[in-house]
């Protein structure tokens, strides 16, 4: 006798198909060719969407398909992007949220129709545009008047003496007076932009909760004191460059002082490249705001008594704390404010080259809700002070590049009181062995991301042939893995969906016909240095690695077989190029 066969309601499958999300979309779309049920049940998870040149002419069709689209970025398209803002216009879609960046100039059309239909449009990025004037800016105010989030940073970035060729004050006044809702504002890279910006921003936009005010060359202390003083709701601030420990700009230090003291709602503060003083960081640390994020980078003139007076005033708020390049910091003086960081979740110690692994340990012991450790370009793989090891079960991310002195046996001490990491870089960190990473991955089975790139003395993911079936992600670009060590990643990691692999040592066909054969969900493959086979073998790779949808090749190998790309993109893989000079830089910036 035949059993029925239960069918489970639709609820249940969402719940699923939910969970499948929250790891990778990608994870979804094997599920929406099995039917139609599963298709529209798996179609309204996908909230963002990144429209790129080769994906224009598939664009109605996926506006129609993802109906529940809260996200679209569109980024260094070099077409008619009013056409494209028309299409999304059209849409009837209730989208919350448009990223535009590095274009020409603004769609002004595009964003008049974006204004007739899209009422629920709350946050624009303009970032990058290269030309972006008073008039652009006040076209978008009035055809959005209800924006809450703007972002115009760093546009017009070659200074332009044509007048109206670039944003002033009186731009900003008049958007001001339109955008009555706005919560957040970045005009970072303005060198027009003065303190009446933030003037009239912060008199007209009562609503404003955060100010990003990064390379404005003509704004001073007096703006931010203003804002301080007039944003009632004004929750961060986040400037750099300024001179806050000199009365040059005919703003007395006391005002400067006191301004925090008016600024009740405050709650994340990021100074960087800026002087500063004690007094200032006590006066904060006296004020009645209540510290989530304190990020100070690369900022001078306070010592260790300024630093201990903040940390210890908001220590039960503070959750993100970066410090970096601060020279004063040592081991011990670490152990001393590791009090204070009990409820942090975030630290960063970037450039503090004082620091060993004790301050490390120090972390792990005494900071029991961390989850997150940077400490790049310090000097782990040190010891100055004797710390007790004590497990941390809460980290799950460190990223620990361009450490020189780092070794294998340190490598392995931090795994050991780290056992649910999920994240490790240790790029460029020259003394790492494939000794470190097999210590590393053995004791810490739940490893996703791993970046080891730089690292030439890594030849082998892992010693061993035992799965790393939780490895989703592998940059090992520049690192000294080749074929053999390939083929072993190959073996051992059957769910990877992202790998950056290569050098200038040049790759075969080997390893990647192992890689793709064996790795059957994966996604991207970014191939470094120069490339020991034909381009017509990338077309092999896509037929036979139907999951893969970008392919990133070295400058010489893509134009040999740039007439083949077209092909393979209309089989859902998108082929292009980067310059492995620049890639190197960018890594090591």
């Amino acid at each position: 006798m035949k059993r029925a066969c239960v069918e489970l309601p639709s609820e249940c499958w969402e719940l699923v198909f939910e969970r499948l999300h929250g790891d990778h979309y990608q994870f979804l779309e094997a599920v929406s060719l099995v039917c139609k049920s599963f298709l529209s049940l798996s179609n309204p998870l996908l909230l963002s969407l990144t429209v790129s040149p080769h994906s224009v002419p598939l664009l109605p069709r996926l506006l129609r398909r993802f109906r529940q689209l809260k996200t679209i970025v569109v980024a260094e398209f070099c077409g008619d992007l009013n056409a494209i803002l028309s299409q999304i216009a059209g849409s009837e879609l209730r989208l919350q949220s448009l990223h535009l960046s590095h274009q020409k100039s603004v769609p002004v059309e595009g964003i008049r129709q974006l204004g007739s239909t899209m009422k629920t449009l709350k946050s624009l990025k303009c970032q990058y545009f290269g030309r972006l004037c008073d008039g652009d800016l006040i076209e978008i105010s009035h055809s959005l008047p209800w924006l809450e989030e703007l972002d115009i940073s760093y546009s017009n970035v070659k200074k332009s003496s044509v007048s109206g060729q670039h944003l002033t004050d009186a731009g900003i006044e008049e958007m001001s007076r339109k955008l009555r809702q706005l919560r957040k504002i970045d005009v970072s890279g303005n060198q027009y932009f003065s303190d009446r910006s933030v003037v009239v921003l912060s008199s007209n936009c009562v609503f404003l909760r955060e100010i990003v005010l990064h390379s404005c060359c003509r704004i001073t202390p007096n703006g931010m004191v203003f804002a301080l003083c007039n944003s009632a709701n004004l929750v961060s601030v986040s400037v750099n460059g300024l001179c806050l420990h000199s009365p040059i700009f005919g703003c007395p230090l006391e005002f400067i002082e006191n301004s925090f003291m008016y600024a009740t709602a405050l709650s994340a503060i990021k100074f960087s490249h800026t002087v500063i003083t004690d007094a200032l960081l006590c006066s904060i640390a006296k004020s009645n705001v209540q510290l989530k994020k304190l990020a100070l980078y690369h900022c001078k003139n306070f010592t260790m008594m300024g630093l201990s007076s903040i940390l210890h005033a908001h220590h039960q708020y503070l959750s993100e704390v970066s410090l970096n390049r601060l020279l004063f910091l040592t081991d011990q003086r670490m152990n001393d404010l590791s009090v204070c960081l009990s409820n942090v979740t975030s630290i960063n110690l970037s450039e503090c080259y004082k620091l060993t692994n004790s301050t490390f340990f120090i972390l792990t012991k005494s900071c029991s809700s961390l989850t997150e450790i940077i400490m790049e370009s310090t000097s782990l793989g040190k010891e100055e002070l004797v710390v007790d090891l004590v497990k941390n079960y809460r980290v799950r991310s460190l990223k620990l590049a361009k450490n020189i002195s780092l070794t294998n046996n340190s490598l392995i001490k931090f795994a050991s009181v780290c056992p649910n990491l999920q994240l490790l870089d240790v790029s460029y960190c020259n003394g790492i062995t494939g000794r470190g990473t097999s210590e590393i991955l053995k004791s810490c089975n739940e490893v996703r991301h791993l970046e080891i790139i730089g690292c030439g003395g890594i030849k082998s993911l892992i010693e061993t042939d035992s799965k790393l079936s939780k490895l989703r992600v592998l940059k090992a670009g520049g690192s000294g893995i080749r074929d053999e060590g390939l083929i072993m990643v190959a073996k051992t990691c059957p769910c990877l969906l992202h790998l950056a692999v290569g050098g200038f040592d040049g790759l075969s066909e080997k390893g990647l016909k192992e890689i793709v054969g064996r790795c059957k969900g994966l996604r991207e493959i970014d191939i470094w240095g120069r490339l020991d086979f034909d381009p017509s073998f990338v077309a092999w790779m896509v037929s036979s690695g139907p999951s893969l949808r970008k392919i990133i090749l070295p400058f010489d190998s893509f134009s040999r077989g740039k007439n083949q790309w077209d092909s393979l993109l209309r089989r859902g893989c998108l082929v292009h190029y980067f310059h492995v000079g620049c890639r190197l830089d960018c890594k090591k910036e």
